[in-house]
């Protein structure tokens, strides 16, 4: 059986001006994304927005999602020291978001509309910095 997640990290607004899509940090937050999409986990979307990233994903065995998105965090900031940037201030845990396996479209299809709602780009495939590396089961 496998477990589904539907989680969001966010940097700690009250420490960290930066962005996650400023030119310096989203190439890291792509590359680590995409590795986790094709090393740890089948991810249905993930999405970057200025101050927070969230992941859909399911694995194999049951994690505690603070875990697994504290990984991302850890891979983030050392892809940003390794360019010689200093390290992002997160908010200590992950937000969870439940989901199930019949609403799994819907939650993909929420978390893909972030930017419109944020009034950043007009449709979601004008986001740059979003993925859906795995098709929806069933789909």
């Amino acid at each position: 059986m496998r477990h589904l997640y539907n989680g969001a990290l966010q940097l700690d607004r009250s420490r960290e001006k930066r962005r996650l899509t400023s030119i310096t940090h989203a190439g890291v937050v792509h590359e680590v994304l995409r590795d986790f999409a094709a090393r740890e986990a089948t991810v249905y979307a993930w999405l970057a927005m200025p101050d927070h990233i969230h992941v859909l994903f399911s694995t194999e065995r049951p994690h505690r999602l603070d875990e697994i998105l504290g990984r991302i965090k850890r891979r983030i900031n050392a892809g940003l020291a390794r360019r010689g940037l200093p390290r992002l201030h997160w908010r200590q845990r992950a937000v969870n978001h439940p989901v199930t396996w019949a609403g799994l479209a819907d939650a993909r299809e929420y978390i893909l509309q972030n930017p419109v709602r944020g009034l950043l780009v007009a449709t979601p495939q004008d986001w740059p910095h979003q993925g859906r590396p795995a098709p929806l089961p069933g789909v």
